[in-house]
């Protein structure tokens, strides 16, 4: 993860990009400088699937958690929604800064510059810091190998509520969480199949022609 941190981010009207090492995160041996390659981060490919995210995360209203700034298009999705307050988290300085940019006319945003992993546990409600803050609707989507997706539906447990609408991108082929919610005693998921362009699909994106949309709620 340093190394993406210490990372230049390439800011293009279409994606965000930086030169990095694609295996980072994995535990094994980084490979030489001559072998890092340009990485996706965002495309504006994702728009149409970033909205559906923003209006279901947002479908109570109330107040949102947002892992992952990116390029902003889910950001803007949800701010569209109203909410009561979103909290976003955003781990690399720069796309951070972008995104206090972004916030700079919007009382309702909070951005949070860190790791997810170590963030989250610090959000409570008031300032005794005994009761977690609780949100009704998230959204993650964090990048890197790094971001420990399978600790997820551990970590938001004590933020979320049986009504509360979560949801996460979902890169697989099939019906499938690569956060860990299949199957899991104290969540209940459902999938709504998204038709998908493939032909039109950016380098970097390896998707089918149905996007798995996730939606997760906390069971009672």
């Amino acid at each position: 993860m340093s190394k993406f941190l210490e990372a230049d981010i390439s800011f293009q009207p279409d994606k965000i990009t930086y030169v990095g090492d694609p295996t980072e995160g994995l535990g094994t041996p980084e490979v030489e400088a001559g072998f890092e390659m340009e990485l996706t981060i965002m495309h504006e490919w994702e728009t149409p699937l970033m909205e559906r995210h923003a209006d279901f995360v947002c479908e109570r209203g109330g107040h949102i958690l947002e892992v992952g700034f990116g390029m902003g298009i889910s950001s803007q999705f949800i701010h569209e929604n109203g909410p009561a307050s979103h909290t976003i988290i955003e781990i690399h300085p720069q796309i951070a800064e972008k995104a206090r940019e972004w916030a700079a006319d919007k009382d309702n945003v909070e951005i949070l510059v860190g790791d997810w992993l170590e963030v989250l546990p610090t959000l409570y409600e008031g300032t005794i810091q005994i009761t977690p803050k609780i949100f009704d609707g998230v959204f993650f989507d964090p990048f890197g190998l790094w971001s420990k997706e399978y600790t997820f539906p551990q970590l938001i447990y004590p933020h979320v509520k049986e009504t509360t609408r979560i949801s996460h991108w979902n890169p697989l082929k099939f019906e499938g969480s690569t956060c860990g919610f299949m199957n899991h005693p104290n969540y209940t998921i459902e999938f709504e199949q998204i038709p998908i362009d493939i032909s039109s699909m950016p380098d970097g994106y390896c998707m089918g022609e149905i996007y798995y949309f996730p939606k997760v709620t906390k069971n009672g």
